[in-house]
């Protein structure tokens, strides 16, 4: 049995593979960890793109070579594929030094005994003291830090202003809770402005899992209760999972508007009004590839449900955290030093479309309107508590919310189904 885990913490935990940003090409050959000696190190990037290769490869690599002697190598791989990369590599010893996690890794990993703990390393990062506390104490789990943010990605509902007023919505006027967006999204629905007035985050991976777990949070629901087991047949879970489902069945949401994985987000793309759980994801996205939709995006405030007690929003954080294996961990953790501090960081996050952890970064002035608006928000996001096993859950639950979404289970079998899932989990 797992300790049971109670806290919540501010900035929650899922990969930020919904960004969509292009697999980067491994650099270099030699595998294992650690190197062969204190003066090399290989580092596993995740979801990295053209810009983040060179930058690393042209000003960070360098940059720490002459600081510490120390070389390092660059290892890669898509999101969809990297934790079993990860898990099967921990397993044979041939895990990289330095991992990029995504949110939800670092109790998974720690619990296979794959991380090593940073707390005696903790005292020597000085970046600790400008971050985010909570954004920090998303790296903790079983009350030992295992990782250490270097980006986050702040959800709540965005908006295309220019499908509300063809609807007859004013979009300076936006939604605050469940029954104000379900009478914005019937209009937009009545008007045929798009595909699908609402748009869940259904893809090819979890994201109508990520947007259902706001739904459930912003109406005072939790995954677990304090004896450990899993919450999604209580009263408030269940009231978020027939919103959900009402919305899918009353035409608010269309089930077929499936992203793909290189495709523009549906309300960049004009194919919904409204993106429940929208991310700044969306203004990336835009900007890159649809830089005349920006000014049409309106960030929303998070929702309240009726059962919830105030607006809640999420947020998932990106972590590094040393392998246990590794044959270098001050060098690695030395890394992890130099990737956090301000300059490396803000330059990481502009490249991958994500926000910072660290409160004096807030200003950038890469993260224009958009970005200082979605920081703003950020006060009102919650996370999923760390468990061993959400990222099995994760796949689990988005499997279920399709079937219910499509009508082939109610929310009674749902609820339990989701239950049963996870309250089987052993380890």
């Amino acid at each position: 049995m797992y300790p049971t885990v109670s806290r919540r913490h501010l900035f929650a935990g899922v990969g930020l593979g919904a960004l969509g940003v292009p697999l980067m090409a491994a650099c270099g050959s030699r595998s294992g960890s650690g190197g062969a000696d204190a003066n090399s190190l290989s580092f596993m990037v995740l979801g990295g793109n053209q810009e983040l290769n060179t930058y690393l490869s042209d000003t960070v690599l360098p940059a720490f070579k002459k600081e510490s002697g120390i070389d390092v190598e660059v290892q890669s791989s898509d999101w969809g594929s990297a934790f079993q990369k990860v898990t099967t590599a921990a397993a044979s010893g041939q895990i990289a030094d330095v991992l990029l996690l995504g949110a939800i890794w670092t109790a998974p990993l720690a619990a296979k005994g794959a991380l090593l703990p940073l707390d005696s390393y903790m005292p020597t990062l000085e970046s600790k003291d400008a971050m985010f506390p909570r954004m920090l104490a998303d790296g903790v789990w079983d009350s030992t830090q295992y990782s250490i943010p270097i980006c986050t990605d702040v959800r709540t509902n965005v908006y295309r202003s220019d499908l509300l007023e063809k609807a007859g919505v004013d979009p300076t006027v936006l939604p605050t809770t469940w029954a104000e967006l379900r009478e914005v999204a019937t209009k937009v629905r009545d008007a045929g402005v798009c595909e699908s007035p609402i748009w869940f985050g259904l893809d090819k991976s979890i994201g109508l899992q990520q947007a259902f777990a706001i739904l459930m949070f912003s109406n005072g629901a939790a995954y677990w209760k304090e004896d450990g087991t899993a919450n999604f047949d209580s009263p408030e879970a269940k009231e978020a999972l027939q919103f959900l489902v009402d919305c899918f069945e009353t035409g608010l949401s269309d089930y077929h508007l499936v992203m793909g994985n290189n495709a523009l987000r549906p309300v960049v793309a004009g194919q919904s009004a409204i993106c429940f759980g929208g991310t700044m994801a969306d203004i990336s996205d835009a900007r890159n590839n649809a830089p005349d939709v920006v000014d049409k995006l309106v960030i929303g405030m998070p929702l309240t449900g009726p059962s919830g007690s105030g607006p809640v929003g999420g947020a998932w954080i990106n972590k590094l955290a040393v392998a246990k294996v590794s044959k270098n961990p001050e060098g690695a953790f030395r890394f992890i030093r130099f990737l956090t501090e301000a300059a490396q960081m803000s330059e990481w996050d502009r490249i991958t479309g994500t926000l910072p952890v660290r409160e004096d970064l807030i200003e950038e002035e890469w993260l224009g309107k958009e970005g200082k608006e979605f920081m703003e928000l950020a006060k009102y996001t919650r996370s999923q508590d760390p468990h061993p096993g959400m990222m099995s859950f994760g796949q689990d639950i988005n499997e279920l919310l399709q079937s219910a979404v499509r009508g082939s289970a109610t929310v009674d079998e749902t609820a339990k189904a989701i239950n049963d899932k996870l309250n089987a989990f052993q380890g």
